[in-house]
């Protein structure tokens, strides 16, 4: 089991998990959800800088509360490491996982302003 967990000021509301392949789709309407996604890409809301920071944590691990599973799908991670980015394409972290489909679910306490978000992807792979 493996825990990546970053507290963020964002200078948008939206970050990227993606394959850290250099052509990705990006999702067109990410403000219609808390969470949209392509094939390669996931896009989810966090709290605007002037509003606070968030906590993001990225992890092998089931969330432990009952708050909201906002998503539930997976993106397709042919290189073997998806990466955490804003919309300015600042890397926050790069995480390896296994090549291929990448089961993905989200957790977070609120989807409009969260103050924290939980991604649970299938594996963490061992560097």
């Amino acid at each position: 089991m493996a825990r990546f967990e970053m507290q963020m000021d964002t200078a948008h509301g939206v970050l990227f998990l993606a394959d850290s392949g250099s052509l990705v789709s990006i999702p067109s309407e990410t403000n219609a959800v808390f969470v949209t996604a392509t094939d390669d890409c996931l896009a989810f809301w966090v709290m605007h800088y002037v509003d606070g920071a968030s906590i993001v944590t990225i992890t092998d691990e089931a969330c432990q509360t009952a708050n909201k599973k906002l998503f539930s799908g997976s993106i397709n991670a042919q290189s073997g490491v998806v990466t955490l980015t804003d919309s300015s394409a600042f890397r926050y972290l790069n995480v390896p996982v296994p090549q291929g489909p990448m089961p993905i679910e989200i957790w977070a306490e609120d989807d409009k302003n969260p103050e924290w978000v939980w991604i649970q992807i299938a594996a963490i792979r061992s560097i």
